[in-house]
């Protein structure tokens, strides 16, 4: 799943969104993502996934987080 990153560039994880993921072809609401970033001590993205709920990316953040030791960052909300 996570791919070989070198842990001492990663010290935080964030998670963040609701962001567009574009419009629905069938409906033609809104689509919401959430961004979970494995962040660099400058902040910067390391590398990014993007998950289709709230619960799913809070969930990554935290198996991210806890696995990499590393503190969790929660600037999402709820859709």
């Amino acid at each position: 799943m996570l791919k070989e990153i070198k842990l001492p560039q990663v010290t935080c994880v964030t998670v963040d969104g609701p962001y567009s993921g574009g419009i629905s072809a069938e409906v033609g609401d809104e689509i919401p993502e959430w961004v979970v970033a494995l962040c660099d001590d400058d902040g910067s993205d390391i590398e990014t996934h993007t998950c289709a709920t709230y619960q799913s990316a809070m969930e990554l953040g935290q198996l991210l987080a806890r696995e990499m030791k590393v503190e969790l960052v929660i600037e999402a909300m709820r859709a």
